[in-house]
C-alpha cells in the first residue's frame, strides 16, 4: 500500500524569491537543488519532522488562487504566527477558530508568489 507523498507540488514564478521565502521565514531546508530545464531548477524543501517534500514548479501565470494551496499544521497557531510574523510574514487572516473543526484554530497569508497558505493546529 501507499507509505508516504515524496514531494507536493507549489507552483513558483521566481525560484530564487521563493526559496528565500520558504528557508528564511518558514524554516524549510533544501533537500535538493540541481539543473533541472535551461531555465528551471528541480528544488525540493523539507522540514525535519516529515518526510514529504515541498517542490516548486513553474507557475503559469501571476494569478494566485483563492483557496489554500498548502496547509501546514503546528502545535500552536498563535505562537507560531507570532514568530512567523517577526520574521516579515503579512497574514491576511489572523489565528481564528475553525468553523469547519471545533478546537481548530488557523490563519492565513501568502507566500513570495502569491500563493495562500493555510496555518493550522488540530
Amino acid at each position: 500500500m501507499i507509505e508516504y507523498i515524496k514531494f507536493a507540488t507549489l507552483p513558483v514564478r521566481d525560484q530564487d524569491r521563493a526559496l528565500a521565502f520558504y528557508t528564511q521565514k518558514l524554516g524549510f531546508a533544501v533537500a535538493q537543488d540541481r539543473p533541472f530545464q535551461s531555465d528551471l531548477r528541480w528544488i525540493e524543501l523539507s522540514l525535519a519532522s516529515a518526510r514529504s517534500r515541498l517542490w516548486f514548479g513553474c507557475r503559469a501565470d501571476d494569478e494566485p488562487a483563492d483557496e489554500p494551496s498548502l496547509i501546514l499544521m503546528t502545535s500552536d497557531v498563535k505562537a507560531t504566527h507570532a514568530a512567523l510574523v517577526a520574521r516579515g510574514v503579512e497574514f491576511t487572516l489572523a489565528p481564528a477558530d475553525a468553523p469547519w473543526s471545533p478546537g481548530e484554530m488557523f490563519a492565513l497569508f501568502r507566500d513570495s508568489e502569491g500563493n495562500m497558505l493555510m496555518l493550522g493546529q488540530a
